[in-house]
């Protein structure tokens, strides 16, 4: 009878140790997927910044490829292009300003299909040492999945 005894009070321990067990699997399980959903998030902001660095970057190389224009690059903050009047043709080539307003929509287009709630921004100001000026361009954008707005600035001599 003292056997049955002993095999009764070890069947439930064995059942109090699973159930802890799983309770212990279940809580790192949901450990790991918020770790999962954290590195997600930081994974989208990461891939963001990386292309408003590249954009910011992009509309610089324009600035530099057409210099003779450079100062037709300038827009205010908050200011969305329309489409620019395409007066060039083979007969009458463009303008370099008229380069320039061409690649500055297309840049804010690019912008705008990248990143979510996207603002442009290109100031002018001369620079009395080298005789050029300095470009400050700006993009701003809403960070998906947050509440704050994230900008980068890039500011070159052209």
């Amino acid at each position: 009878m003292q056997q049955n005894d002993v095999r009764l009070a070890n069947s439930g321990f064995t059942l109090i140790e699973a159930l802890i067990a799983a309770t212990v699997l279940a809580v790192g399980m949901l450990g790991g997927g918020v770790m999962l959903l954290h590195s997600l998030q930081a994974h989208r902001l990461a891939l963001q910044r990386t292309q408003a660095v590249a954009l910011a970057a992009d509309m610089a190389e324009r600035m530099r490829a057409d210099h003779v224009a450079a100062a037709a690059f300038t827009l205010a903050a908050g200011v969305t292009l329309g489409i620019p009047p395409s007066s060039c043709d083979a007969v009458h080539p463009c303008s370099p300003e008229d380069v320039a307003a061409i690649e500055l929509y297309s840049w804010q287009q690019s912008v705008m299909r990248a990143l979510p709630d996207a603002q442009t921004a290109i100031t002018a100001a001369p620079d009395a040492s080298s005789g050029s000026n300095i470009y400050t361009i700006t993009i701003t954008w809403a960070q998906t999945g947050d509440d704050t707005v994230a900008s980068i600035t890039l500011t070159v001599q052209a």
